[in-house]
């Protein structure tokens, strides 16, 4: 209360008397004595004298300081601040436990594929595994190149003779073998009977005379029968030779490997496989010869033996090198059979001068001579 008074005091002071509209004519001092200040008040003159100007007062005594008033009512919200400087990186707080695992979500599209790596370097050779089963036979393959010649082979022993064949039909007539060696001559036969007196021959030259002889028995004449004699020698020397050569050739025969026989021919195998040049040259050696069949007969034969050896075909004899198309025996004779493939021969990758029996089905077909095939001789 004594601020207040103390307040409108002050304010009176201050202010002028043009300002306030009166004119202040008389001052009284009403003592009102407190402990705080004296009040004086104003109050309009009534018929007095003007008053001086309050410039030349005295400024008061300061008053005391006044008790502090109530606190006032609690202002608004004063604007933010401007932010205040980054303050230093606090200390890691401890971890935290782990929280309870949550659902699996749903997989996602699959990416993209992406690109090829580097090829890695090569590792370490692993070790050997073990063998497979046994794999199904592949098909035959085509035949490969011409190997060399073999070594001869060391002579196998004679093998078992197998029981008697039926009798085959009557092949036909072979062809003419090269002359044999002549043979020794035999001893001289026993003298035979004296044949019939020849015709006389013309006279000759007169000779000298010559010594007397003894006188001799009269025997009978026996020209024509010396004759008849050295006729029958020759037949016989030339049977011989045939007899020779029959059993010389059977002989080797005998000593080469597995074969069949038919008629008067035998097919032998060696069971390599060889060059049409270098098979031939084989059975020439041996005696024989490559296979000529001349019959239906003498083609199921050999084509029995190609299936005991399961060697996919052999080499005929036949070719048509000297005039393509024409195929003939070595001797220079046309075919007299034949047992041709469908659409054989047909010369297909050209050169194919030499003829193969197949083991399937005994069929006929032109081969390159230099080609692999079973080698079989014909006796």
């Amino acid at each position: 209360m004594a601020m207040l008074l103390l307040l409108s005091g002050l304010m009176l002071l201050t202010q002028s008397p043009r300002s306030l509209g009166t004119e202040v004519t008389n001052c009284t001092e009403n003592s009102v004595t407190t402990a705080a200040c004296t009040l004086i008040t104003c109050t309009a003159a009534q018929d007095g004298l003007p008053g001086r100007d309050g410039q030349g007062g005295r400024e008061g005594p300061r008053g005391e300081k006044g008790d502090s008033g109530s606190p006032g009512a609690v202002g608004p919200t004063g604007l933010p601040g401007p932010v205040g400087p980054v303050g230093p990186k606090g200390d890691s707080g401890s971890a935290g436990e782990p929280g309870p695992k949550g659902d699996d979500g749903r997989p996602g599209p699959p990416g993209p594929p992406g690109v090829p790596g580097p090829a890695g370097r090569e590792g370490p050779k692993g070790m050997q595994g073990n063998i497979g089963p046994q794999g199904k036979p592949g098909p035959k393959g085509e035949a490969g190149p011409k190997g060399e010649v073999g070594a001869p082979g060391m002579q196998g022993s004679s093998g078992t003779r197998g029981p008697t064949g039926p009798k085959g039909e009557r092949g036909a007539p072979g062809e003419r073998g090269a002359p044999g060696n002549a043979g020794v001559a035999g001893p001289a036969g026993a003298t035979g009977p004296q044949g019939p007196l020849g015709a006389r021959g013309p006279p000759g030259l007169k000779g000298d005379r010559g010594a007397p002889g003894d006188k001799g028995a009269k025997g009978e004449s026996g020209l024509p029968d010396v004759t008849a004699l050295r006729q029958q020698v020759e037949s016989l020397k030339e049977q011989v030779q045939r007899l020779q050569g029959t059993l010389s050739h059977y002989k080797k025969a005998e000593l080469f490997p597995d074969g069949r026989s038919v008629g008067d021919k035998i097919f032998k195998t060696a069971g390599f496989e060889k060059s049409f040049q270098d098979a031939q040259k084989i059975c020439t050696q041996a005696g024989g010869q490559l296979p000529s069949p001349r019959s239906a007969a003498e083609n199921q034969a050999l084509h029995q033996l190609l299936v005991a050896q399961n060697k996919g075909a052999a080499f005929l004899s036949m070719t048509d090198s000297k005039t393509e198309g024409k195929f003939t025996y070595p001797s220079g004779e046309p075919l007299v059979y034949s047992n041709w493939a469908p659409g054989e021969p047909n010369d297909d990758r050209g050169g194919e001068d030499c003829v193969e029996i197949y083991d399937t089905d005994g069929k006929w077909n032109d081969q390159i001579c230099e080609e692999q095939r079973l080698v079989v001789c014909e006796f």
